[in-house]
């Protein structure tokens, strides 16, 4: 996936597309509170980072333009509302400065984080549009043990299926994205690798 569709950055630039700003928080702000709390902020924390994130972008979206992706703007969004959250926390209760300066500095292993949970966002997407071709439970086995790399042996017990259950809802469903919804991810995110 390389980046956000343009149709849908064009529908948000207008305040009153009410269905396009539904789409967009459905997209992005699971996106931005999971990476938040990979990124060490608790749960409301993470909740109040992507808010702030998605009033940010409400304001800027008519200005931005297409020199950089809006991955790459994103990403460096919600490093900056992180950091700042964070070091209100700083001292005896909160966050170390070590923990600030990888926020402030990021190496390679955020940017793989951001990748991460970028084409995890795309995956639960696709996979919340797919309820009417699948039962219920194939697609939780499918994202229990593809998005949350859950063990076997637990999805079993969780769900009531055998191991063999699960490794087939698996490949049916990935076989499904791979030649139903090749389409649609290169619609709305860009080519998906």
């Amino acid at each position: 996936m390389t980046d956000t569709r343009s149709s849908l950055l064009l529908r948000v630039r207008d305040p009153g597309d009410k269905a396009g700003w539904r789409e967009f928080d459905d997209i992005y702000r699971p996106l931005l509170i999971r990476y938040a709390l990979r990124r060490g902020a608790d749960s409301a924390m993470a909740e109040d980072v992507a808010q702030e994130c998605l009033l940010a972008v409400s304001r800027q979206i008519a200005r931005f333009e297409r020199r950089r992706s809006f991955r790459a703007y994103l990403r460096a969004m919600v490093d900056h509302k992180l950091c700042d959250a964070l070091s209100r926390r700083r001292g005896p209760t909160g966050v170390s400065e070590e923990t600030l300066n990888d926020l402030r500095d990021p190496a390679p292993a955020p940017s793989e984080l951001w990748e991460s949970h970028w084409n995890e966002g795309v995956a639960r997407m696709l996979l919340r549009r797919l309820h009417d071709k699948f039962a219920a439970h194939t697609l939780q086995a499918f994202e229990m043990y593809v998005l949350d790399e859950r063990p076997v042996k637990e999805i079993s017990a969780a769900l009531g299926m055998t191991a063999n259950q699960i490794y087939v809802a698996k490949s049916r469903v990935a076989r499904h994205l791979r030649e139903n919804c090749a389409d649609l991810i290169e619609a709305l995110y860009g080519v998906w690798s």
